[in-house]
């Protein structure tokens, strides 16, 4: 029985595949709904070795998932794709990753799910199908420390509105919307990763990536995070509201006082003009 591992990780933001098709002289389509697969021919330029049944994804939304590589051609490989993108984060590629270990049967079948008994024919459009769900996985997995990240910093704005403790500048107010407004932007730009479409059309393959992406509740998952999302929007918008309100509170305090100026002005012109 064999053996396969899988590794999914997310390193950067974006990975532009047109930089890969460049340097291996292909002519991989690069709209964004697509990723390229590197064969054992294009991983031997990198590895400086021969390559067989390894196989690396690699997703525009930042992803990269290597098959049947170890430890150390995983981190050559990384290097390697530094010179293509802007900067590999390691750190995030430490903190948002996925692992998946499949045992091939002699007749080339795997189980996926222990739990399911549903096997399926091992080969490269399963091994697409697979990767396509831990690379969603490890996206979603930044999205989501994301969005609680800034869940966390907007409820803390918002309680120390409404005790009346928060003394923010203009200058740190535009900070704060300028992140919630990158943030969106960058969602939109990974909202792709929930397209089933790229699965493919099989049958089998559609039944492979529904059991992946259930056993990793990217559904699920997503939900949750649009529930947060549509929390993060409501905290902006009470944010915004109450910080007008507290600015509004202070014009009219200070219209106030220009009005109590009135009467001692008048008081003080009597006084000097006898």
């Amino acid at each position: 029985m064999e053996r396969i591992h899988m590794r999914s990780l997310k390193i950067c933001q974006t990975i532009p595949l047109d930089r890969l098709a460049a340097f291996f002289g292909s002519g991989w389509p690069t709209s964004w709904r697509d990723y390229v697969v590197l064969q054992p021919f294009h991983l031997e330029t990198v590895l400086k070795k021969p390559s067989p049944g390894r196989l690396v994804f690699v997703f525009s939304f930042g992803c990269m998932v290597f098959v049947h590589l170890e430890e150390e051609e995983i981190q050559t490989f990384l290097t390697f794709m530094g010179g293509l993108v802007d900067a590999v984060d390691y750190e995030m590629a430490a903190q948002f990753s996925e692992s998946f270990t499949l045992h091939i049967d002699e007749e080339g079948r795997f189980l996926p799910v222990p739990e399911d008994p549903r096997s399926f024919l091992w080969g490269e459009p399963a091994a697409q199908v697979i990767a396509l769900v831990l690379a969603k996985s490890s996206a979603l997995s930044k999205i989501e420390s994301d969005v609680g990240q800034n869940v966390d910093e907007s409820g803390a704005y918002i309680d120390y509105l409404w005790h009346g403790r928060l003394r923010m500048s203009k200058k740190g107010m535009t900070v704060m919307i300028s992140k919630f407004i990158k943030f969106e932007f960058e969602s939109i730009r990974a909202v792709h990763i929930f397209d089933r479409s790229a699965a493919g059309e099989k049958l089998e393959a559609r039944g492979l990536y529904d059991l992946m992406a259930e056993h990793y509740e990217l559904n699920d998952r997503f939900l949750a995070l649009q529930s947060k999302i549509d929390s993060l929007r409501a905290a902006m918008r009470a944010y915004n509201s109450l910080s007008f309100r507290r600015d509004e509170n202070r014009l009219y305090w200070f219209e106030v006082f220009l009005l109590g100026l009135f009467p001692v002005v008048s008081i003080l012109r009597l006084f000097f003009s006898f």
